[in-house]
């Protein structure tokens, strides 16, 4: 569908993210693709993953009570901890392995939200760093879609101690969708022999379908 005065458009088809529509600013008159509009007003679809709400995995399973009191949820004393950064004088809450730590870690499973748009990849970010120079592992991102599905997640690019972004793309082919489709990811950190692997934060943003 070419350009159509806003009377034309009841008999039209649905707006194409091509078509385009006018904005007058000082006298001048602006077009922008219905697409970027929708992309800019409304942006990525985002879902925060609570990094409070880890748990360790040893054996490949939640630990029972017996073995760790907590049943696997992070605390000031588990291993990996969850702690503030600096006590009262710094409270960025933060997920910590020590040197030589590379214990898993698990998120709650993440459902797929119905405007999610399956037939595009998902990302996932991490904020992380390491407590200082010299040790630059990765973090290994695993994600399973819903149940019997294979790995499709991977390392990140390697960590140093500036806080940075980093992420993990997960291919659309390998994505199912609303509403069966939930995603389990856990987190690895690669070798690091003397310096602290430090998480601050975690979230997945995906293309959002078109209304």
């Amino acid at each position: 569908m070419a350009d159509q005065k806003l009377s034309a458009l009841s008999a039209a088809t649905a707006l194409a993210d091509a078509d385009l529509g006018y904005i007058e600013q000082g006298g001048v008159s602006k077009s922008a693709s219905h697409g970027l509009k929708r992309t800019e007003l409304v942006g990525p679809g985002f879902h925060p993953l609570s990094i409070a709400d880890l748990r360790e995995i040893v054996s490949n399973d939640i630990p029972n009570t017996a073995a760790t009191p907590s049943g696997g949820l992070l605390t000031s004393d588990t291993t990996p901890r969850l702690i503030r950064l600096s006590g009262a004088t710094d409270k960025a809450l933060m997920v910590e392995w020590v040197g030589g730590n590379v214990d898993e870690v698990q998120f709650p499973p993440v459902p797929m939200a119905p405007f999610l748009d399956e037939a595009t990849d998902v990302t996932i970010h991490l904020l992380a760093r390491m407590s200082a120079a010299g040790d630059t592992p990765t973090i290994d991102v695993q994600v399973f879609d819903a149940i019997g599905d294979t790995e499709m997640g991977g390392p990140t690019a390697a960590l140093s101690s500036t806080l940075a972004e980093l992420t993990v793309t997960l291919a659309n082919a390998n994505i199912s969708g609303h509403p069966l489709g939930f995603l389990n990811i856990a987190l690895i950190p690669g070798t690091h022999a003397t310096q602290l692997v430090q998480l601050f934060a975690a979230w997945m943003e995906f293309k959002r379908k078109k209304a």
